[in-house]
């Protein structure tokens, strides 16, 4: 049966931060997804190109830890190694506590003239009404600080 999810990703109204729910056919696709919002909200990430990749390795003792670690590991490469991502990403989840996420992600060195710059820069994840739930496709609820 094909996967019927609402979306890739969606913002939701929240006071000082933004809420992101993030959606995937499969857990993989979900955490990728939610890392695109994440970077989509400082810049266009259809403008990046694949020339650099990356490899990702985490582990957690649940999945609301490892999508926390990833999502601070993506603000980690831009903000630390002015890494663009791109939208291919490559990721294998497996376990079931303790999880692993292991993968690939491509991108570039920003450069604001190329990738453009939307005014807001994501401080940091928080675990702040995290969700993950499975209904048919995989939906993960979370709060960025901006």
């Amino acid at each position: 049966m094909a996967c019927l999810k609402p979306a890739d990703y969606a913002y939701g109204e929240h006071t000082a931060d933004v809420l992101i729910q993030a959606y995937g056919c499969s857990l993989e696709e979900a955490f990728a997804n939610a890392a695109v919002a994440v970077a989509e909200l400082t810049y266009y990430t259809d403008r990046v190109k694949p020339a650099d990749r990356r490899a990702v390795a985490i582990e957690h003792e649940d999945l609301e830890g490892l999508l926390f670690a990833w999502i601070s590991e993506i603000l980690y490469l831009f903000d630390g190694e002015k890494f663009a991502l791109g939208r291919r990403i490559s990721l294998k989840i497996s376990g079931g506590g303790p999880y692993r996420l292991e993968g690939e992600v491509w991108g570039e060195k920003y450069d604001v003239n190329r990738h453009g710059f939307k005014g807001l820069i994501v401080k940091a994840m928080t675990y702040n009404m995290m969700s993950i739930r499975e209904r048919g496709y995989w939906e993960l609820d979370f709060v960025v600080d901006i």
